[in-house]
């Protein structure tokens, strides 16, 4: 049962209530990506810390979800351990990062199956680390 609601925690955190703008800015690129753009008032810095309230948002909304379907059993620890681990997973794409750098996938990073491969993989990472609060919570 356990496991079971760190899943549905997971999902509702990461699909239910990610809206657009948390899902198309929590990735906004750090200062050193960014041109000054005259035209627009977005600049590199406030895109960097739009990057950093989406993505924190996001992370906030998703570790209440795991909580609130696990909260008869989670530890402070894992909560922290939660939002700690996603924060960097999703703010600097890291499942991309694996798949480009990594794993050797990148032709399954950009090839038809992509986005989507991207996004099993950020999954995966999730959920995988779900699975260790877990085991060290019943296990340790």
């Amino acid at each position: 049962m356990e496991s079971l609601g760190l899943l549905v925690g997971h999902l509702v955190g990461d699909y239910i209530l990610q809206n657009d703008w948390m899902a198309s800015n929590k990735t906004n690129p750090l200062c050193r990506n960014v041109a000054y753009d005259h035209s627009s008032k977005t600049t590199p810095f406030r895109a960097e810390m739009m990057g950093h309230l989406a993505c924190t948002v996001h992370c906030l909304l998703y570790t209440l979800a795991v909580w609130a379907c696990s909260f008869w059993w989670m530890p402070w620890w894992g909560l922290l351990v939660c939002f700690v681990t996603h924060w960097p997973i999703d703010r600097f794409r890291l499942a991309r990062f694996w798949m480009m750098r990594v794993s050797g996938q990148q032709a399954f990073a950009t090839g038809p199956l992509s986005p989507w491969s991207i996004i099993i993989v950020d999954n995966v990472a999730h959920i995988l680390t779900l699975f260790v609060i877990g085991c060290v919570h019943f296990y340790c």
